[in-house]
């Protein structure tokens, strides 16, 4: 299934120091995992269009790469839902994962963008 207008999604984008690396990829890994046993592409679970999550560190100048980078690697998650209930779905499913408020910590220290119910306006 393709991205579709007015899907409504969850966008982060986290900046983490190289001290905190190993502490993350760990919170993002549990997400993961947690997203593998309670969403789908199908609806046997609570449905998803679109998930993935992404890194890559941080380039000094991204107009130019050989500046090198700054240290931090960046970070991002995104997720899309097939029906805007997906999203009421999934923070209620949250509710009940026992490292929930872990990964909010996560989010909430390293995020520099945090979009909660966002909607796709654009699409291919």
């Amino acid at each position: 299934m393709n991205v579709q207008l007015q899907q409504r999604t969850f966008n982060f984008a986290l900046s983490v120091p190289a001290d905190s690396v190993d502490e993350v990829e760990a919170s993002l890994s549990d997400h993961a995992k947690w997203m593998r046993e309670t969403h789908s592409y199908d609806d046997s679970k609570i449905q998803l269009v679109h998930y993935y999550v992404s890194k890559a560190h941080e380039l000094v100048n991204i107009a130019d790469p050989t500046q090198g980078t700054t240290g931090r690697v960046l970070y991002s998650i995104n997720e899309v839902y097939v029906m805007a209930e997906g999203i009421d779905q999934h923070m209620v499913a949250g509710q009940s994962w026992k490292n929930f408020q872990s990964f909010v910590s996560t989010i909430t220290e390293f995020g520099s963008v945090l979009i909660a119910n966002g909607e796709v306006i654009e699409t291919l």
